[in-house]
């Protein structure tokens, strides 16, 4: 028996392939499962004490589903031209949710409760991806319109040495001395700041290109050490081959460490799988709040500590009514205590607060959990039972002082920015937030199975997840298809993904080229006729690359509950 294992004894059986389920299946190989075939369109998972099953809806060819669901337009944002994005990200997501599925019924099961089924699909988990932009598209005040401004000045830096580079900033600060301390104009400086700071919010930005000129006087190692004189963060954009040589690489996604022994967890209530469990957390941006919320959507009580006064990102637009739209669909439902923990009444009350909590969760940076007294050891002291769950940008893999770890500069590090530019373009991170999501993904997966070896050996425990190993997760190789790609119709653009090109080409009335000269006996054909028409002629095989995410509300607004915007539902469903 195994805490950095809760799956040992299980056994997990699976039928057909593609990106959802091969993740799945190596993900609960890692908890311990061994693995087997079974029928078509099944994900099951059986041991001691519980048996599931999972119906994993589709297929849905992953670039159909970056079309369909804004993703290529976001992606493309910065260009205002979508683009895929190179990597099977939904369908990834999609294997990481039938992992927590499976995860959450298993332990509901362990628990008392019944829930033996799970049914979702990609087109669900793609909705969930791309929440925080649909909120913004449909919020009260202000709502976010489909496009950006063209931008050809945007990060990555180049340095005088030839070498991509990412940057963060905390702090007007840190931005105005490392640029000064680089020559550039204090009017650039100035002028880049606010659309650098709203990049993540709008997937675009536009920057003077005098930084660009700045950065390109001086060598890396210059750089480096301007950043760290003047509190900016740095780091290197590498190749994909660079992450895979790494010591870390390939190492799960979680680090897990078994606690003292304790009860097993509370006893099951009827309705959702993790009902009963509570959840208090203390994270900001997208990661937290993302594995929370997906905790919440399983039926989890959560807790959030804010400071006095709330978060500050809550005032962000647009606005749903009182409330960051943003902010909102990763936090609505939340209880909220807002706590100083910096004095010692405040630590005394998140004390209190976990007393009773199967869960604690937070995203600080590195020591500030022992600095505040609020590290593993000290709550597992009130609650021997407390799963103590951290989220960061890196884990150990960059030592004691790494550069910020947020979503860009994690794309740089991990190859992401590699393997998502167009051949022959150089490397470049989307600015659609894509890591952060993942991250959130793989800290719920984490949470749910170290919550499983609870309740099966009887002992509290910690596990630990990172950006970094939500990147990695994201490097697999795309699958392939005879055709896959976008192109324009009359009137916009079509994704279309088959292997079958004998049928797209009488589907299009068009002899079969030569493999070399298809995309452009395609496209030459597509343009005659308005995208609609093509996508009615073709059928599932060919979707209309969007580019107002308001219409996937229209189109389906069972899947979205409503406060203040538009917020997608769970993307699974239990019996």
């Amino acid at each position: 028996m195994s805490f950095s294992h809760p799956l040992n004894g299980f056994h997990v059986l699976s039928a057909g392939s593609g990106p959802a389920v091969e993740t799945a299946l190596d993900r609960l190989r890692m908890l311990g499962a061994d693995a087997g075939t079974a029928r078509p369109g099944v994900l099951s998972l059986s041991g001691p004490g519980a048996s599931v099953e999972a119906g994993l809806l589709g297929p849905y060819p992953e670039n159909l589903l970056q079309a369909d669901y804004g993703i290529m337009a976001l992606h493309g944002r910065s260009e205002a031209q979508p683009r895929p994005l190179g990597v099977d990200y939904v369908s990834v997501l999609t294997g990481m949710a039938a992992v927590q599925g499976v995860l959450a019924a298993t332990l509901a099961q362990l628990r008392g409760n019944p829930v033996s089924r799970i049914e979702m699909g990609p087109d669900r988990v793609a909705m969930i991806a791309v929440a925080q932009y649909i909120a913004a598209a449909t919020a009260d005040e202000d709502p976010e319109g489909p496009e950006g401004t063209p931008s050809t000045a945007r990060p990555p830096f180049v340095s005088a040495d030839g070498l991509p580079f990412e940057v963060e900033a905390f702090s007007s600060e840190a931005w105005q001395g490392f640029w000064a301390s680089l020559g550039a104009p204090e009017g650039a400086v100035g002028r880049g700041w606010r659309p650098f700071l709203l990049r993540y919010e709008r997937a675009s930005v536009s920057l003077p290109r005098e930084l660009h000129e700045a950065a390109e006087s001086a060598t890396f190692e210059e750089i480096r050490s301007i950043a760290a004189s003047t509190g900016m963060h740095v780091c290197p954009v590498r190749t994909v081959a660079d992450r895979r040589a790494d010591p870390d690489a390939g190492s799960p996604p979680w680090s897990f460490r078994a606690g003292r022994a304790a009860p097993p967890g509370p006893g099951a209530e009827a309705g959702r799988p993790l009902a009963g469990i509570h959840v208090v957390e203390s994270t900001r941006r997208v990661q937290g709040p993302m594995a929370t919320r997906l905790l919440a959507l399983l039926g989890a009580t959560v807790t959030r500590i804010e400071p006095p006064g709330g978060d500050p990102l809550r005032g962000m637009p647009p606005m749903a009514g009182d409330c960051s739209a943003k902010f909102r669909v990763l936090n609505d439902g939340k209880r909220i205590a807002e706590i100083d923990f910096k004095q010692p009444s405040g630590r005394a009350a998140v004390l209190d607060l976990v007393r009773d909590a199967d869960v604690f969760l937070h995203n600080w940076a590195p020591g500030k959990d022992t600095e505040l007294g609020l590290d593993a050891a000290t709550m597992h002291a009130v609650n021997p039972g407390l799963v103590y769950a951290t989220a960061s940008g890196w884990g150990d893999a960059l030592g004691e002082n790494p550069p910020a770890g947020t979503d860009y500069m994690v794309q740089a590090y991990s190859g992401l920015a590699d393997v998502m530019a167009p051949d022959g373009a150089p490397p470049r991170p989307t600015l659609m937030i894509m890591v952060d999501i993942a991250g959130g993904f793989v800290s719920a997966e984490g949470i749910l199975a170290a919550l499983v070896a609870r309740q099966r050996f009887g002992r509290g425990g910690e596990v630990a997840t990172s950006l970094l190993g939500a990147a990695d997760a994201l490097l697999r190789e795309p699958s392939p298809a005879a055709v896959d790609g976008v192109f324009a119709a009359a009137d916009g653009l079509l994704a279309i993904v088959t292997q079958d090109v004998v049928a797209l080409c009488s589907s299009l009335e068009i002899p079969v080229p030569p493999q070399e000269e298809l995309p452009d006996a395609i496209t030459k054909t597509l343009g005659a006729r308005p995208a609609a028409d093509w996508e009615r002629r073709l059928g599932p095989i060919a979707v209309p690359v969007r580019r107002d995410l308001r219409t996937l509300v229209s189109r389906r607004p069972s899947r979205f509950e409503q406060n203040g915007c538009a917020i997608a539902t769970s993307p699974w469903t239990f019996s």
